[in-house]
């Protein structure tokens, strides 16, 4: 029988505590009138797919086995706005050319298994806070370095207090030992 809930899905590159704590300590450090995205909930997006029937999950998390994610690091050391959305950000100078081709790599196999996904371009960033209205602040220069070693597919599930991510499945990089992780 099929299982005809939704899922709020998408991929993403999640920090490991020693990032977020960074990240965190720099989020707090700016102190804004902003809504903080709690750091349990840290990471970048991949491609986000949107609202989805279950039977896409198993569809989406065999392509994402079949692609070799290469470990790389980023350094995150630059802020950013989407005024727009209200978001401030945290980035990077420089996003390895091995990571955006496997972004690219990453969306064209969805498209390839008829899977949806936003659109839009892709833009390396973390998000640090929501319905900002304000100039973003000044930072002193920072350097969070961030090792890359793994993907996930995530789920957004709506809660009182907002949203959780709940990880549906992870794959190692290339070279990190090990077979998938899918939950």
């Amino acid at each position: 029988m099929n299982d005809p809930r939704k899922h709020r899905l998408f991929f993403a590159l999640e920090p490991d505590d020693g990032v977020r704590k960074s990240v965190g300590r720099l989020q707090k450090s700016l102190g804004l009138d902003a809504r903080p995205v709690p750091v349990a909930n840290f990471h970048v997006t991949l491609a986000f797919l949107g609202m989805q029937n279950s039977a896409v999950i198993p569809v989406v998390c065999d392509v994402a086995s079949r692609l070799v994610f290469p470990p790389c690091e980023v350094v995150l050391d630059s802020l950013g706005r989407f005024k727009r959305a209200g978001v401030l950000w945290l980035g990077v100078s420089d996003v390895p050319a091995v990571l955006q081709q496997f972004q690219q790599d990453l969306v064209e196999r969805l498209l390839e298994a008829g899977v949806g996904y936003d659109c839009k371009p892709w833009k390396f960033h973390l998000t640090l806070y929501r319905k900002m209205r304000t100039p973003p602040p000044t930072m002193d220069p920072v350097a969070i370095r961030w090792r890359l070693n793994s993907f996930s597919l995530v789920e957004s599930v709506s809660v009182r207090s907002g949203v959780e991510y709940h990880r549906v499945g992870h794959w190692k990089a290339a070279g990190q030992g090990g077979n998938p992780d899918t939950l």
